[in-house]
Order: C-alpha cells, then sequence, then structure tokens
C-alpha cells in the first residue's frame, strides 16, 4: 500500500475534494462515501465494499462494514447527483477569459465481456471492431459522457486556448434502454447546468440517428457535429408554404 493515502495532508486534500461529489447528503455519509472512494485510489480496484473494508478502510477509519453499506444506499446521492456534480466542478475551472468559447460533450460506448452470464444487465453484444469471425460475445456495455472544458495555456511565450477532457460518467445498459435513449438521459442531466453556454456535441456515425438528432434540437444551445453513414437517409426541412393550397394548375 502506498503511504500517500496514508498521509494526513493528502487524505485531508482526497476527502475535501470527493465529499463535493455528495453534496445532496449530509455530513456524515459524504464523508463515508469519500473514504471509499480513496480506498478503490489506494486498491486500484474495487472488487467487493467488504473487500475494500478488509484490506483499507478498516485500518484508516472507525467506522464499520455497515456504515459504508447505509452510505451507499443513501437515497440523496445517485449517479446522476454525481455526474451533475462533475459537471460543476468542470466548469469551475474555466477562467473568466473563456466564458464564451463553446463547450464539448462527447459521447461513445464501450463494451466489457463477461465469462459468466448470472450478471446483472448482461447480454450477447456484437462487437464490429473484431475480424475473426466471432463478432458476439457475451458481456456489458456502457455509453460514457465527456465534457472538454477550454483553459489557457502558454506555448512558446504565447496563450493559447486548450481543451481539457473529464469524464462525467457512464451509464450501463440493462437491456430495457437502448444507447441511444441513455444518450439522451445523459444529454438531460448536463444540459440545463450548460444553458447559458455554446455546446457542441461529438459523436461517430453510429450515433447520427434520429432519436439523438432530434432530441439534440430540443436545446437552442447545443450543435452537433458527427460523422455519418455513407448510406444514411438525410432530409432537409420542407418549404414555407404561400398559405393557400394548392391546385392542379400550380
Amino acid at each position: 500500500m502506498s503511504q500517500l493515502y496514508t498521509s494526513q495532508s493528502t487524505v485531508d486534500k482526497l476527502l475535501t475534494i470527493f465529499s463535493s461529489l455528495f453534496l445532496a447528503a449530509t455530513r456524515p455519509p459524504r464523508h463515508l462515501l469519500a473514504w471509499l472512494l480513496i480506498a478503490q485510489l489506494a486498491l486500484e480496484s474495487a472488487s467487493s465494499v467488504r473487500c475494500l473494508f478488509r484490506q483499507f478502510l478498516s485500518k484508516q477509519t472507525d467506522a464499520s462494514l455497515n456504515s459504508y453499506y447505509r452510505a451507499l444506499g443513501n437515497g440523496l446521492v445517485t449517479d446522476a447527483s454525481i455526474r451533475q456534480a462533475l459537471a460543476l466542478q468542470a466548469l469551475a475551472i474555466v477562467p473568466e477569459a473563456m466564458r464564451q468559447e463553446p463547450i464539448l460533450l462527447s459521447v461513445d460506448d464501450t463494451s466489457i465481456a463477461k465469462w459468466g452470464k448470472h450478471f446483472d444487465g448482461v447480454g450477447i453484444l456484437y462487437d464490429h471492431a473484431k475480424h475473426d469471425g466471432k463478432s458476439y460475445f457475451n458481456g456489458h456495455v456502457f455509453v460514457s459522457l465527456t465534457m472538454s472544458v477550454p483553459v489557457l495555456h502558454e506555448n512558446a511565450g504565447k496563450q493559447q486556448i486548450r481543451y481539457i477532457a473529464v469524464p462525467i460518467g457512464y451509464v450501463m445498459s440493462n437491456g430495457e434502454a437502448s444507447k441511444l435513449t441513455l444518450t439522451c438521459q445523459l444529454l438531460d442531466e448536463v444540459m440545463p447546468i450548460l444553458e447559458k453556454r455554446q455546446v457542441i456535441l461529438l459523436f461517430d456515425s453510429w450515433y447520427a440517428k434520429r432519436e439523438l438528432l432530434a432530441h439534440a434540437l430540443r436545446y437552442p444551445n447545443l450543435n452537433v457535429i458527427c460523422n455519418a453513414r455513407h448510406d444514411t437517409a438525410m432530409f432537409e426541412l420542407p418549404g414555407s408554404t404561400a398559405g393557400r393550397r394548392s391546385t392542379a394548375s400550380d
């Protein structure tokens, strides 16, 4: 175990940073949830809460194992609230001079193979990157959202704009909602925070479908940059009418 995580100054700083992700909860569960994150950093894994407790938390804190379970069950702390807190933290690092620069949102997905079949949300998935004749596998699929924010960066004595990518969160598909639906859900969580910003949504050609594009158009400050398949059907908006019905002579 690295001595870094037993340094009191380091622990205090990490507790302050991680506690800000759970502002909806009261101080005790915030403190315990922050310790859970520190334990994952220290062990570089999180096989189970019990494992984190036995190998790290029981040696660093006086709280019981059940206390950590109760903290995780706190109804005020949700996946959405954590993602929104991360989005607010990402915006906080944007300097005042960069307030007019656009915010970039990137959507993608990743698949994790599983050996067993008795996992929540596991299913038969298709991997288009495989070219060995075995494109289907058993596993989980996650949709991710990343926010890139502008900062000033000095290069060769000149101030330049540089974008820093901040992972906002992942949502696991459970078979009931498609990746497009999950992407719309992620947008609805962060776009109210970005209502006064110019936002550009980035994704690959798989996501260039009507469900997501139509949902993105609901936000007037959101533009889309994406690839499109060569066989994608694209339609222009209908032209304005003259206010009268057409006749056979028109």
